[in-house]
């Protein structure tokens, strides 16, 4: 799977701002979500989410006042426990 151009990550980023959804994106552009996620992390494109806020605020200024224009943050942690710690609820069984 392809990684998007600037321009598609531009139009992606608008899209986010716009209130579209990670699957009518993934129909669209026929891209994995994660491709998506690598362009609103700033893991790929870099830059382009700053180029599309300047072109959104023209488009739809009464959007651009309301918008999260931060890259994305995953939510979720994956805990790790440290090698040798074993889990408390092994030791309930014989």
């Amino acid at each position: 799977m392809a990684y998007s151009s600037d321009e598609e990550a531009i139009e992606i980023w608008k899209a986010k701002w716009r209130g579209e959804g990670v699957q009518s994106l993934v129909l669209r552009y026929k891209k994995s979500p994660f491709r998506f996620y690598e362009i609103w992390t700033e893991a790929k494109n870099p830059g382009t989410r700053l180029i599309a806020f300047e072109q959104f605020k023209h488009e739809a200024p009464h959007l651009a006042l309301h918008v999260d224009t931060s890259p994305h943050t995953p939510k979720r942690k994956v805990i790790v426990p440290p090698p040798g710690d074993s889990s408390p609820q092994l030791d309930m069984f014989p």
